[in-house]
């Protein structure tokens, strides 16, 4: 899967982290909906995703559930409020999309990491820069973009994301009806 958070992943001091993780972690296969935090419980790991896609959803209030990220191959995925906060629990529901293979980390082995020198705190400064701008960029988006533009804007990004996310979930996290989904495909395929 091609890099969905491109201004994420795209920093060559992450290559750093990468080899860390790749050579500290633990190696594991997650199934389909296996889940890698859960919303309200602290998560004591990241992981580097060697291939798989992990959503993010959260529950409101009401119990609706709402998808409001993604992570692919090549990324780093975690609970970024945890990891900036130990004891901060997760934000976000993390799990499998489809079967997943990751190393993952204890988010202690990844503070020593951090603390060996300068240019190690750099690379978790540049963890949370990065994750800022995913976020932000995401919310300009859904302010200034039409649906459709939304929509173009998420195949050119990940053009084969429709084999592996179901059309209910791509109108969930562009924040739209699946019906609207649909529309917009029959009006594309034209």
């Amino acid at each position: 899967m091609e890099n969905f958070n491109s201004q994420f992943a795209n920093h060559p001091k992450l290559e750093m982290l990468k080899q860390f993780v790749l050579e500290h972690g633990t190696y594991a296969e997650l199934k389909k909906n296996e889940l890698f935090s859960v919303q309200g419980k602290v998560n004591h790991q990241g992981a580097y995703i060697e291939d798989g896609i992990f959503r993010y959803t959260r529950v409101d209030e009401r119990g609706n559930i709402h998808i409001v990220g993604y992570t692919f191959s090549g990324e780093f995925t975690g609970s970024l409020s945890t990891l900036i906060n130990p004891n901060q629990p997760s934000l976000v529901t993390i799990e499998a999309a489809c079967d997943s293979h990751i190393y993952y980390i204890p988010y202690s082995k990844m503070e020593e990491f951090f603390a060996t020198n300068a240019e190690t705190m750099q690379i978790r400064c540049i963890l949370a820069e990065r994750s800022y701008l995913v976020m932000y960029r995401r919310l300009l988006d859904m302010y200034c973009q039409t649906t459709e533009e939304l929509y173009l804007d998420l195949l050119k990004q990940c053009p084969r994301i429709q084999e592996h996310i179901t059309l209910k979930e791509i109108a969930s996290f562009l924040q739209v009806t699946p019906e609207t989904i649909s529309r917009l495909r029959r009006k594309l395929e034209k």
